[in-house]
This record gives structure tokens, C-alpha cells and sequence, in this order.
């Protein structure tokens, strides 16, 4: 999602809570970028370490 222009766009029309509508919908969205990532970290280091075992 292109977080820059919403803002401007929602600037644009003063629509402040729509603004922090966004700045949470960008937060929640890093951190479940985050738990995906570390998730996928931790599925890589389970396979490898299955594949040692084996």
C-alpha cells in the first residue's frame, strides 16, 4: 500500500481521523511484516535442522 498518498490524499481533504486510521493500519501492518518474518525465519531453521537429522 502506498501509505504516502493516502496521507496526502486524506490531507488534501482534512480528514484527520482517517489519518490516524492510516498511521495504525501502516503500524499494524510492520509489525505483522515482523511476526511474518521471524516466523518464516524460525520454519527455515526447523527444516534445516529436521534435514540434519535425517
Amino acid at each position: 500500500m502506498d501509505w504516502d498518498s493516502a496521507r496526502k490524499h486524506c490531507k488534501d481533504k482534512n480528514w484527520q481521523w482517517s489519518l490516524e486510521l492510516i498511521n495504525q493500519a501502516q503500524q499494524e501492518m510492520e509489525e505483522l511484516e515482523k511476526k511474518i518474518k521471524k516466523l518464516e525465519d524460525q520454519q527455515k531453521a526447523q527444516r534445516l535442522y529436521n534435514a540434519c537429522n535425517y
